[in-house]
C-alpha cells in the first residue's frame, strides 16, 4: 500500500525482538549482602555508624550499548546512506532516516548496522499493497490478530490465528461479515477466550457498518494520526499501543511514537546513557514548562521499584516524548532505532 502521505497536520500533532545481531538481555544477579552462617560478629562500638537492617540489593551493571561496538570513525561528512542499504527500503522510510541522522549523526553507525526487515523495508510495504476494496479487509484482520496475540506467547497466538482460519472453509477467507455471525462456541474452538470473543464480534460488527469511519478507505488518507488514534481506541480490547502498532505496521505511518512500549523505553535508556548531556538538556527545557512539569510528579509507566531486577534505568515519560519530539514528523524511523538499540524483536510486534 506504501505509506500514507499526510499535510502537515499530521506532523502538528503530538510497539518485544527482529533478532538483531547483539542481542543484549538484562539478567541481573544480585550480590548477596549479608554475613556468613555461624560468623562471628564483633559488638558494634559506639562510635560506628548504625548498619543498615535492609542493605540496598546491588545490581549488576547494564551491558554495554551496542553503540560502543560500532565504527564511528567512518561515518561520511555527507552522512549519505550507503546505495545498497537505500534501495533495500521505501522512499518514505529512507527519508525519515535521513532526517533522524541529520539530527542525530551520531546514530549513523546503528542506521546502517544492518537492513531493517520489517517496518521500512521494500518487502514488508509490497505485503500491504491492495486494492481500496481490500484495505477495509486488511484493516479488521491485523485489529483481530491484535486482540488474538494480546497477553499469549509468539506461538500461541500463531496456533490460535491458524485455528481461527480454519473455521471458515477452503475456498473461504475470514471475513468481518461471516466472523459476526459466529457462534461463541464455535470461536471458542478456536482457542479465543470468553473476553476475546466479544472483542472479535464487536470489531466485526463496526467493520461491517457502511457509516463507520473505520470502513471509509478516505477516513484513513485524510484523518491525523490522532484521530486515527481515537477512533481506533473506541473498539473493545483496542487501546492505545495496539492503535499504535496498528499505525505503524498497517497503515505504515511515518509519525508514529508509543513511549508506552517497553521496547521503546528501554532503547530511550539505552540512548541517553551515551548521550547525557541530551538528558540534561531535556530536563532544563521541560522545567520551563509547567505543563511538562506537572506531568513529572505523575509516577512514569516504567520506574524501577525496589526489588527491580532491571540493570537499566527508565527514563521518565516526559523526557522520552520531549526528546522523541525533535524528530517529528518521522519519529516512526526513530523509534525503530530504539527498537534496535533496546534488541526489541519488531517482527513479535506487528499486526
Amino acid at each position: 500500500m506504501g505509506a500514507i502521505t499526510r499535510s502537515n497536520k499530521s506532523g502538528d500533532k503530538t510497539a518485544e525482538n527482529t533478532s538483531q545481531v547483539y542481542t543484549l538481555t538484562d539478567i541481573p544477579k544480585d550480590i548477596n549482602l549479608k554475613s556468613k552462617p555461624n560468623k562471628v560478629t564483633k559488638p558494634k562500638s559506639k562510635t560506628n555508624p548504625k548498619a543498615p537492617k535492609n542493605p540496598e540489593k546491588i545490581l549488576e551493571k547494564s551491558k554495554p550499548s551496542i553503540e560502543k561496538f560500532l565504527d564511528h570513525e567512518n561515518i561520511p561528512k555527507d552522512l549519505k546512506l550507503p546505495k545498497e542499504f537505500t534501495e533495500y527500503h521505501t522512499p518514505a522510510f529512507i527519508e525519515g532516516l535521513n532526517f533522524v541522522i541529520q539530527k542525530d549523526p551520531t546514530l549513523y553507525p546503528t542506521v546502517v548496522k544492518q537492513n531493517f526487515n520489517g517496518f521500512g523495508s521494500k518487502e514488508f510495504d509490497k505485503k500491504l499493497q491492495n486494492s481500496d476494496s481490500d484495505k477495509i479487509h486488511l484493516y479488521w484482520y491485523s485489529l483481530i490478530r491484535s486482540v488474538i496475540a494480546q497477553q499469549v506467547s509468539g506461538a500461541a497466538a500463531k496456533s490460535i490465528e491458524n485455528k481461527f482460519k480454519n473455521l471458515f472453509k477452503d475456498d473461504e477467507v475470514p471475513t468481518a461479515e461471516k466472523t459476526k455471525n459466529m457462534s461463541d462456541e464455535t470461536l471458542k474452538s478456536a482457542g479465543i477466550s470468553g473476553p476475546k470473543i466479544k472483542y472479535v464480534k464487536h470489531i466485526s460488527e463496526v467493520f461491517t457498518d457502511s457509516n463507520s469511519k473505520l470502513t471509509d478507505t478516505s477516513f484513513y488518507a485524510n484523518a491525523t494520526v490522532d484521530e486515527i488514534y481515537e477512533e481506533i481506541c473506541k473498539l473493545k480490547g483496542i487501546g492505545i499501543w495496539s492503535a499504535k502498532m496498528f499505525a505503524l505496521f498497517t497503515l505504515e505511518e511515518n509519525d508514529v511514537f508509543a513511549e508506552d512500549d517497553l521496547g521503546v523505553a528501554r532503547g530511550m535508556a539505552k540512548y541517553l546513557e551515551q548521550r547525557p548531556e541530551t538528558l540534561d538538556e531535556a530536563k532544563k527545557e521541560c522545567d520551563k514548562d509547567e505543563s511538562k512539569k506537572k506531568d513529572l510528579k505523575k509516577r512514569s509507566k516504567f520506574f524501577n521499584k525496589e526489588d527491580s531486577k532491571r540493570t537499566w534505568k527508565p527514563i521518565h515519560d516526559v523526557y522520552v516524548l520531549h526528546i522523541a519530539e525533535q524528530f517529528k514528523p518521522f519519529r516512526s524511523a526513530f523509534m525503530m532505532i530504539l527498537w534496535r538499540l533496546s534488541s526489541t524483536n519488531v517482527e513479535a510486534l506487528e499486526i
